[in-house]
C-alpha cells in the first residue's frame, strides 16, 4: 500500500479502517511518516490499547480538525473533517464510513448533510458510505458521475460502487478513475480537482 500511495503523488489521501494500536500496528503515523504528510486520526472504535478509524494524509498542513461521533446502532462510527489553508483560502476535507444498517446510514447522512449547511468554503468529502445510493444535498458532485464513470465499482468482490468522493460546487472535476489494485476488498479512487470559484468571505 505505501508504494501505491506514494505513487499516486495525490495531495489529500483519505482512509478508512485504519488501526492506530500495538495489536495491528500503528498505520496511520507509519502512512505519515513514509509520505512526509501531515495527518490526523479519529478514533472510532477501542482496539486493544489503541484505537481504529478514519484517517486524513495530506501535503498541506491542517489548520484545524474534529472528529465527530455519528449515531449508530452497533460499530461506532465517524466523520473526520480538517481544515486546509490553501492560496489564502480554506478547503474543508471530510472523510467517513458509514453503517451497514439503512436505518443507522439514514441518520448519519442527515448529520453529514446537517454539517454541510454551515458550510462557505469549498468541501471535499469522501469515504465508504456502504450504500450505492447515498442520499446528499443534490448541490453536490459526485466525482464519478461528473466524468460518468458511475457504473465502475469500487468493491472487488461485488460489482457494486459504494465508495464516493463529492465535490461542493467550487470544483471542477478534471478526473475520476477507479485503481484496480488488489490491496483490500475496497479498490481506490482518485480524482483530479480544480477550484473554479473562490469560498464567499463575510465581512
Amino acid at each position: 500500500m505505501m508504494i501505491l500511495l506514494r505513487s499516486l503523488n495525490a495531495d489529500i489521501i483519505g482512509l478508512q479502517e485504519v488501526h492506530e494500536n500495538s495489536k495491528y500496528g500503528f498505520q496511520a503515523q507509519k502512512i505519515a511518516e513514509h509520505l512526509q504528510y501531515h495527518y490526523i486520526f479519529a478514533p472510532t472504535l477501542p482496539v486493544a490499547d489503541g484505537y481504529y478509524g478514519n484517517a486524513l494524509f495530506t501535503r498541506i498542513p491542517i489548520a484545524e480538525a474534529n472528529c465527530r461521533l455519528l449515531p449508530a446502532s452497533k460499530e461506532p462510527r465517524s466523520l473526520l473533517s480538517a481544515s486546509l489553508p490553501w492560496q489564502g483560502q480554506t478547503i474543508e476535507t471530510w472523510v467517513t464510513h458509514l453503517s451497514l444498517s439503512a436505518k443507522s446510514r439514514k441518520t448519519q447522512l442527515a448529520v453529514i448533510e446537517e454539517q454541510l449547511r454551515s458550510q462557505t468554503s469549498p468541501v471535499i468529502l469522501l469515504g465508504d458510505f456502504n450504500t450505492q445510493t447515498p442520499s446528499l444535498p443534490a448541490h453536490l458532485l459526485d466525482c464519478a458521475q461528473k466524468k460518468e464513470r458511475h457504473t465502475l465499482p469500487t468493491l472487488s468482490p461485488f460489482p457494486k460502487r459504494i465508495d464516493f468522493i463529492y465535490v461542493s460546487p467550487q470544483w471542477e472535476v478534471v478526473d475520476y478513475e477507479v485503481i484496480k489494485v488488489a490491496l483490500s476488498d475496497h479498490y481506490p479512487l482518485l480524482a483530479t480537482l480544480k477550484l473554479t470559484q473562490p469560498p464567499t468571505v463575510e465581512g
